[in-house]
C-alpha cells in the first residue's frame, strides 16, 4: 500500500522476532498526496529502481529516524523537515516510534514549476536539502487547505481548486526549502517598469476569485517572480502575496457587509474572492478588520456593518 501511494521500494524488518503495527492514512488532491505513516517496529527502507518519479516531503511528529539520500545524511525527529529527492538511492532507517506526515508531489509538475520560475524553456531537476531544520509556515498552510479540499463536499469546483493548489504548494516549497536553485531563485533581478507593476495589480484584481500562483501572474506580466516582488516592494512596500491578500480581505468584507444572510454563507464568500484555506480566511479577516466573517455578516441583516 506505501508503494502504491508513495513511492516504489523495499521494505525489511530490522529485528526479525518483531512484528509490524503499522498504518497508513492516505489522501489524496489531484496528484499530489497527503499521508500519515507509521511502522510500528524498526525498518529498512530502500529503493528499488535508481530514479523515482515523485518528491516526498517528510514532516516528523513523533520519534526518530535516520535518512540517508545519496551522500547525504540526516537524523529526523519532530521540528524538523526532509525532502527525499527522486535523482539518487535512498535509504530510510526509521525507529518502531517514528511517525510522519508525507507530502507526496508529482516529479514532472515540480521540474516544469521550476522551469517556470527560472525562465528556463525545459523542466530543471531540483536537488532539495535532505533536511532543513523546519518548513514554512506558508506550507503548513496549504498543506492544511489541500486536507480541506479533499475533505470538505460544499466546496464547489474541487477539481480546479486542487490543481491551483497544488501549483502553490510546489512553488513555495521551491521558493522557501533549501534546494540547487534557492540563490537563483532570491538572487538579483531587474526591477520592472510601474507599467508592468500596474498590469500584474489589473491581472490579479480581474482573477481575484481564482486561487492563481504568482508565477502565472509574472508570466502573464513578462518579468520573473523575482523581478515582480521587487516592483512591488519598490512601488508599494508590499510583496506581491500580501498586496492580494489585502485585496481579496477588503472584496470579502465589502460583500459580506452588502450580503442577505440567509442567501450567503461565510464559505461562500471566501471562495469567491479566491481563499481556499478558511481557517486562515478567518483569522487573517479578524486580524485586518477586528470582528469575524461572520460577525460582519450578522451584522448587515441589520444594517449596522461597519464599512472600512
Amino acid at each position: 500500500m506505501v508503494t502504491s501511494n508513495l513511492r516504489p521500494h523495499a521494505l525489511r524488518v530490522r529485528d526479525r522476532g518483531e512484528r509490524l503495527s503499522a498504518r497508513l492514512d492516505h489522501l489524496a488532491s489531484g496528484s499530489v498526496s497527503l499521508n500519515r505513516l507509521h511502522y510500528g517496529a524498526d525498518v529498512t527502507i530502500s529503493e528499488i529502481a535508481p530514479e523515482q518519479g515523485e518528491f516526498l516531503l517528510s514532516l516528523p511528529v513523533g520519534g526518530r529516524a535516520r535518512f540517508a539520500y545519496g551522500d547525504t545524511t540526516a537524523v529526523l525527529g519532530p521540528g524538523t523537515a526532509s525532502v527525499v529527492s527522486p535523482y539518487r538511492d535512498f535509504r530510510l532507517d526509521i525507529d518502531g516510534g517514528f511517525d510522519q506526515v508525507v507530502l507526496r508531489l508529482d516529479r514532472q509538475r515540480v521540474e516544469r514549476t521550476a522551469a517556470l520560475l527560472t525562465g528556463s524553456a525545459e523542466a530543471v531537476p531540483v536537488h532539495f536539502d535532505l533536511a532543513a531544520g523546519s518548513v514554512s509556515t506558508g506550507l503548513l498552510g496549504l498543506i492544511e487547505a489541500a486536507i480541506q479540499l479533499s475533505t470538505d463536499p460544499r466546496l464547489d469546483n474541487r477539481p480546479r481548486l486542487a490543481v491551483q493548489l497544488e501549483t502553490l504548494l510546489t512553488e513555495t516549497l521551491l521558493l522557501g526549502y533549501p534546494n540547487n536553485l534557492s540563490k537563483k531563485l532570491g538572487g538579483a533581478a531587474e526591477s520592472p517598469s510601474s507599467d508592468r507593476v500596474r498590469r500584474a495589480m489589473e491581472y490579479m484584481l480581474a482573477n481575484l476569485p481564482e486561487s492563481f500562483s504568482l508565477s502565472a501572474v509574472a508570466r502573464h506580466c513578462e518579468v520573473s517572480l523575482r523581478s515582480l516582488q521587487i516592483g512591488f516592494r519598490r512601488e508599494l512596500g508590499l510583496s506581491p502575496g500580501n498586496w492580494l491578500r489585502t485585496q481579496r480581505l477588503d472584496r470579502a468584507h465589502a460583500l459580506l457587509a452588502a450580503a442577505d444572510p440567509a442567501s450567503t454563507t461565510v464559505t461562500a464568500t471566501a471562495l469567491a474572492c479566491g481563499f481556499v484555506h478558511l481557517g486562515d480566511f478567518a483569522a487573517q479577516f479578524k486580524q485586518r478588520f477586528g470582528e469575524s466573517p461572520s460577525t460582519v455578516l450578522r451584522k448587515s441583516d441589520r444594517g449596522g456593518s461597519r464599512r472600512r
